[in-house]
C-alpha cells in the first residue's frame, strides 16, 4: 500500500516534471491579508497573480497548501469527527497555470494522473462541467477515454467559481469518486442528482479544476479576462483515503498512528461508528493544534486565538469520554511529528515548545472543565425550579462561549439528567456572534477586497528601492478610493517600485509623501502588504483624478521615522541572541513589534524572568552595541541560509532568494526589514517591561537611542523630586520610604483598632434602642450613614457577635449604609427571635430589592446590597414595619 508521503510525492514529481515550479506551503497563519483567520485554500498565496501582479513571474506553479477550515456549510467545527472525510485542518494538492496551459491541459493531465499514475477505476470516476462550458465538455469527450454518460453539466452553485462579489470568476470542472461497492453503483449511478453533487455521501468530489476566465463586473455581467488561468485543489486527505483503499479518512496512515496511540493510552479500541467519534475528533483537532501553533498562532481569546481555544477544548473534552481525566493532547505531538515532520520540517523544530503549549492550555481548562460543570448544574436546576425542563439558548450559548462546552457536549449531559436543550436559540446566538466576527473582519480589512481598483497600467508587482533610497519618481499601477471610520477618503495606491517598507516581519509600514507633478500631496499614513500586493494608504486635502495619477509622482519616506525604527528592529535581533546567551536555546521568536518610539519582542519561555536574568541580557545588548558590530547583508537562496545556521521566523513567508543579517559572531537572521549600518547607531537600548502573553510566551518591551535618553532622565527627574519631597538624598530614597511604611503601616493598625472600638460603641448604642422597642421581640433597625467597606463589615461582625456572647436571644438588629456608591444591608438575629419566624436574609432581601439589588443569608446572620443608596430610608422604613408587626408593638 502507498503511504501518504509517497502520494504526496507523487503528484508534486507529475507536475514538476511538466515544467511545473514547486512553491512552498505558505504559513496556515495568513500573514498578509486581514480578511482571513487562516489559510483556506491553496490559491490564497497566489491572489496577487490573479489580481494582475506576478512578481516572481511565474507560469506554472504545483503544491501541497496546508489549510484550516472551521466554519461553512461542511467544516463546521461541531460536526467534525462525526463523518469520514471533513477536516478542521487538511493539506490542498494543487496545479496552477498563470496565462499559460488551459482546459485541455488541466483535464487530460487530470485523467493521466487519477487512471495511469495511481490506477483509479475508470468505471468509478466521474466528471462534472459547467452547464455552459461546452468545451470543457468537448475536451473530456476528445482527451479522455471516460465514460461519455459519466459527464455531467451543473449550474453556478456546484461548477463556477468567484473569488468575490466582483473579480475574476469562471467555470469549474470537477472529479469525483464512487466509493460504493459494484452491487449499488448501477442503482444509484441512473439518479446522478442524487449521487454527484448530489445527497449521496458515497460520491466524493476528488478534484476541482477552476478555469478562470471571465470577471465579474459592478453590474454582474461577465467580460473575458486577458489571459486565463488555471487553478486546482484536491483534498489530500479524500485522495490518500481513495488510493489506500478505505472507506474513512481517519483509517489512512495520516490518522491511523494517532489512533493506535490513542487507543495505546486510554486502554479503548477504536470503531467507524459513533464510538470512534472521541478518537476522530481528537485525531483532527491535534494536527490543526500543531500546525497552527507552528506557524505562529496560540490559544487566546479573541481572533484566531480563540478558535483555537476552542478546538483544544473540543479535544480535550472527548478524551473524558476515553478515560483521560488529566492532559493528554501534548503526548500526541511526537506521533505526528514522526509521521509528518519529513513533509514539513518545521514541526519537528518545535517540537519541546508545541508540547509545553498544548499542555500548558489543557491544564488551563481542566480548571475551567470543573467550573463549567458547575454552572452546567446550576442551569439545571434554575430551569426546573421555573417549571422548564429545556435549557435555555442563552445557557448553551454561555456554556459554549465562556467555558467553552462544545454543542454536543453539552446536549450528552442533558440528556443524561433527562433534559432537552434549545438547539435553535443556541444557533441564532452563535449566528449573531459570527456576524458580529464578520463584521469586525470586514472593518478590519480597510476596504480591501478584490473589486473597486482602477487600473491605469500593468504591473508585474512592487520593487522595493528602499534599501538604498529614501525617495524616488514612481507610477501608480491601480488605486482605490474608499472611505475610513471617520468617512474621509482614503487612497489605497499599488505603485511600480517603492521606497516604502511594506509592513512585515514585525516591523511597521513607512508612513511619508507621495507627490503629483502639480504639486498635490498625499499623506502615506501606512505602508502594508494585502496578498502580497504592496498598498499605500494615503490621504489628501485634495480629490485626484485618473489624470492626476496617471503621470509620474515622487515619493519620499518620513527618514526620521525610518531611523528610529531601524535602531529598534536591529535591537530585537541582538535581544533575541541575548535571550538565547542568558535562557538557553529554546528561546524562538514567537512575534514582534518595531516602530520609532520602541520594540515589543514575543518568545518562548515558560516561566517569569528574574531581575538578574534581565540585568544580564539588557547588560549582554548594549556591550553588543558599544562594540559597534557592522551589519552584514546577503542574499541567496533560503535553504544555503538556512544551512549556514540562519534563523527564520516561523509562520513566516519567505521566497526563493532571502536576506541574510549577520551582526560579527552574534546573529545571523533571515529578514527582510530595514536595518542599521553597525550597532552603534543604536545608541542605548533598555528594557522596560517583561510579562506573560500566553501560556509559553514571554514578552519584552524595550526602547533605544534618544527613547531610552529620555526614560532615563524622566526616572531622574522623579527621583529628584521625591527626594526633595521627603527631604532626603537619593541614596537614601529607599531606606526613607521603607520607614514611612513601616509607620504606615502601624497607623493602619491603630486605625483599625480605632474602628473596631467605634463599631463597637456604635452597636451598643443599637441594642439600648432595641430595648426601647421591646415587645415580644426587641429590634432596632438604623442607617449608618455614608461609612466605607471595611467599617460595614466591622458594624456587621459586632451585631453578630454581641448577640451571640451576651445571649441576647430576642434582639434584632439591621442596619443600612452608603458605602461609595451602593447600599449596603447587614442583620442578626437572636436564636428566639428566629423561631418567632423572624428570618435575616428575608428582612435583607427585602431591603434590598427596593433599592434595585439582593443578597440573602442565614435566618441568624445576613447581608445584602442595592444599587441605589438613595433608597436607604425607604428601604429600613420597610423593614421596620414588617419587624413592628411581628414583635406585635
Amino acid at each position: 500500500m502507498k503511504s501518504s508521503n509517497e502520494i504526496r510525492k507523487e503528484f508534486i514529481r507529475f507536475f514538476e516534471k511538466r515544467d511545473h515550479t514547486l512553491v512552498p506551503s505558505a504559513p496556515v497563519v495568513p500573514q498578509d491579508d486581514p480578511t482571513l483567520l487562516f489559510t483556506n485554500a491553496g490559491m490564497n498565496q497566489f491572489k496577487s497573480i490573479f489580481l494582475g501582479d506576478n512578481p516572481r513571474g511565474l507560469k506554472r506553479a504545483v503544491n501541497s497548501q496546508k489549510c484550516m477550515r472551521v466554519s461553512g456549510k461542511h467544516n463546521d467545527l461541531e460536526e467534525v469527527g462525526r463523518d469520514h472525510y471533513h477536516h478542521t485542518f487538511f493539506e490542498m494538492l494543487g496545479n496552477w497555470s498563470f496565462g499559460d496551459y488551459y482546459k485541455k491541459e488541466a483535464i487530460k493531465w487530470a485523467w493521466e494522473l487519477l487512471t495511469e499514475v495511481w490506477k483509479l477505476p475508470k468505471d468509478r470516476l466521474f466528471a462534472t462541467v459547467y452547464k455552459d462550458d461546452d468545451e470543457a465538455l468537448a475536451i473530456w469527450k476528445s482527451e479522455t477515454d471516460i465514460a461519455h454518460d459519466r459527464i455531467m453539466r451543473f449550474g453556478e452553485e456546484s461548477n463556477f467559481w468567484e473569488m468575490g462579489e466582483t473579480g475574476p470568476c469562471g467555470p469549474c470542472s470537477e472529479i469525483h469518486f464512487d466509493t460504493g461497492d459494484a452491487s449499488t453503483r448501477e442503482a444509484t449511478f441512473n439518479d446522478p442528482l442524487r449521487g454527484v453533487n448530489g445527497e449521496n455521501d458515497r460520491y466524493r468530489e476528488l478534484w476541482n479544476l477552476v478555469f478562470i476566465q471571465y470577471n465579474r463586473e459592478k453590474n454582474g455581467s461577465l467580460s473575458p479576462l486577458p489571459a486565463c488561468h488555471v487553478d486546482t485543489g484536491m483534498g489530500f486527505e479524500r485522495i490518500v483515503s481513495v488510493i489506500q483503499g478505505v472507506d474513512s479518512n481517519y483509517d489512512t496512515d495520516l490518522f491511523r498512528p494517532i489512533i493506535s496511540e490513542l487507543e495505546k493510552m486510554s486502554g479503548k479500541a477504536y470503531s467507524n461508528g459513533p464510538q470512534g467519534t472521541p478518537f476522530r475528533v481528537i485525531g483532527d483537532h491535534i494536527r490543526a493544534l500543531v500546525f497552527a501553533v507552528t506557524d505562529g498562532a496560540f490559544p487566546s481569546n479573541e481572533g484566531r486565538g480563540y478558535v483555537l481555544r476552542r478546538i483544544l477544548r473540543r479535544a480535550y473534552r472527548f478524551g473524558r469520554e476515553l478515560g483521560f481525566k488529566d492532559p493528554f493532547l501534548y503526548k500526541l505531538v511526537p506521533v505526528l511529528i514522526k509521521n509528518m515532520g519529513e513533509a514539513f520540517d518545521e514541526i519537528a523544530q518545535r517540537q519541546s515548545y508545541l508540547e509545553e503549549v498544548i499542555r500548558s492550555e489543557e491544564e488551563r481548562f481542566g480548571a475551567t472543565l470543573e467550573q463549567g460543570i458547575e454552572k452546567f448544574e446550576t442551569m439545571v436546576k434554575n430551569s426546573l425550579k421555573s417549571g422548564s425542563k429545556k435549557l435555555s439558548g442563552s445557557d448553551l450559548f454561555t456554556l459554549y462561549d465562556t467555558y467553552g462546552f462544545p454543542m454536543d457536549l453539552t446536549r450528552l449531559m442533558a440528556s443524561e439528567m433527562e433534559m432537552g436543550v434549545d438547539e435553535e436559540g443556541y444557533a441564532q446566538l452563535m449566528k449573531q456572534q459570527k456576524e458580529r466576527a464578520r463584521e469586525a473582519r470586514k472593518g478590519e480589512a480597510g476596504g480591501l477586497s478584490p473589486e473597486g481598483w482602477v487600473e491605469l497600467r500593468e504591473a508585474s508587482g512592487t520593487a522595493f528601492v528602499g534599501y538604498d533610497s529614501d525617495s524616488t519618481e514612481v507610477n501608480v499601477c491601480r488605486y482605490k478610493r474608499v472611505e475610513d471610520e471617520s468617512a474621509k477618503v482614503v487612497y489605497l495606491l499599488i505603485l511600480d517600485k517603492t521606497p516604502f517598507y511594506a509592513e512585515a516581519g514585525g516591523q511597521v509600514g513607512d508612513r511619508g509623501l507621495i507627490q503629483t507633478s502639480s504639486g498635490t500631496e498625499l499623506v502615506v499614513e501606512d505602508t502594508f502588504k494585502w496578498n502580497d500586493l504592496v498598498i499605500h494608504k494615503c490621504k489628501s486635502g485634495t480629490s485626484l483624478s485618473d489624470e492626476d495619477l496617471k503621470a509620474p509622482l515622487t515619493a519620499e519616506i518620513d527618514t526620521a521615522f525610518r531611523s528610529s525604527t531601524r535602531c529598534n528592529h536591529t535591537a530585537t535581533h541582538l535581544l533575541q541572541a541575548a535571550l538565547r546567551a542568558v535562557l538557553g536555546n529554546h528561546v524562538q521568536q514567537s512575534g514582534s513589534r518595531v516602530d520609532p518610539w520602541g520594540l515589543r519582542f514575543d518568545f518562548t519561555h515558560f516561566k517569569a524572568l528574574t531581575s538578574a536574568e534581565l540585568k544580564r541580557i539588557e547588560q549582554l545588548v548594549n556591550e553588543w552595541i558599544m562594540e559597534d558590530y557592522s551589519l552584514v547583508t546577503d542574499v541567496m537562496g533560503a535553504d544555503e541560509a538556512k544551512s549556514q545556521g540562519a534563523t527564520a521566523l516561523f509562520g513566516e513567508k519567505y521566497g526563493e532568494k532571502v536576506r541574510v543579517i549577520t551582526i560579527g559572531e552574534i546573529s545571523k537572521e533571515l529578514c527582510g526589514g530595514t536595518h542599521v549600518l553597525s550597532t552603534g547607531r543604536i545608541g542605548m537600548f533598555h528594557i522596560v517591561g517583561e510579562e506573560s502573553v500566553s501560556a509559553g510566551i514571554r514578552r519584552i518591551s524595550a526602547i533605544t537611542g534618544m527613547e531610552t535618553v529620555n526614560a532615563i532622565w524622566d526616572k531622574e527627574m522623579r527621583l529628584s523630586q521625591l527626594g526633595t519631597l521627603l527631604k532626603c538624598a537619593e541614596g537614601s530614597l529607599v531606606e526613607k520610604v521603607s520607614g514611612l511604611l513601616d509607620t504606615v503601616k502601624d497607623l493602619e493598625g491603630k486605625l483599625k483598632t480605632y474602628n473596631v472600638q467605634r463599631a463597637k460603641e456604635s452597636v451598643a448604642e443599637l441594642f439600648r434602642e432595641a430595648e426601647d422597642n421591646k415587645g415580644e421581640i426587641a429590634f432596632s433597625v438604623k442607617d449608618m450613614g455614608e461609612v466605607d467597606k471595611e467599617a460595614f463589615l466591622g458594624f456587621a461582625d459586632a451585631i453578630s457577635d454581641t448577640i451571640k456572647q451576651c445571649g441576647l436571644n430576642s434582639v434584632v438588629i439591621l442596619i443600612g449604609a452608603r458605602v461609595g456608591e451602593k447600599a449596603l444591608f447587614a442583620a442578626g438575629a437572636g436564636k428566639d427571635a428566629v423561631s418567632k419566624g423572624i428570618r435575616c436574609g428575608d428582612l435583607v432581601k427585602t431591603a434590598a430589592k427596593i433599592t434595585g439589588g439582593g443578597g440573602g443569608g442565614s435566618p441568624h446572620r445576613a447581608q445584602a446590597g442595592g444599587k441605589d443608596y438613595t433608597k436607604i430610608q425607604q428601604a429600613l422604613k420597610e423593614v421596620k414595619e414588617q419587624l413592628s408587626q411581628k414583635a406585635n408593638i
